[in-house]
């Protein structure tokens, strides 16, 4: 099985649809993340609570890497943000949330495409 840094690099950044990208676990910690990227355990726990009640993040806005996003779409399984000139894609499997940013010229469209297909990959290894 791949390393979380692996899955980070290659299925995600190594696309070249995803700018940078974290594993975090459903408690805030981090598994995995591109060189410079952070995600804080508070902004991964505030998006953990976001795929139940994403009210919060909605009025306040969603925090990754401290940069502010305003969130597009939010459900059970997914977390689009939009900010000037880029975004992200957090997505929910079993174990796990995975998240790609994206900075134009990249598009949101290839970015959430590519973190939700390594999320369907990731739920059907049972992560």
């Amino acid at each position: 099985n791949m390393s979380w840094q692996a899955y980070v690099d290659t299925n995600l950044v190594g696309t070249g649809k995803v700018s940078k990208a974290a594993i975090i676990g459903h408690n805030g910690g981090t598994w995995a993340t591109s060189s410079g990227f952070v995600v804080s355990q508070q902004e991964g726990l505030d998006l953990a609570a976001a795929f139940k009640d994403a009210s919060n993040l909605r009025s306040k806005g969603a925090f990754i890497n401290k940069e502010k996003h305003m969130v597009v779409l939010a459900n059970d399984r997914s977390i689009y943000g939009k900010k000037e000139k880029g975004g992200f894609a957090a997505v929910k499997t079993t174990q796990a949330i995975l998240i790609g940013t994206y900075v134009e010229p990249l598009t949101a469209g290839n970015c959430n495409n590519t973190v939700e297909k390594l999320a369907d990959y990731l739920i059907e290894q049972g992560y």
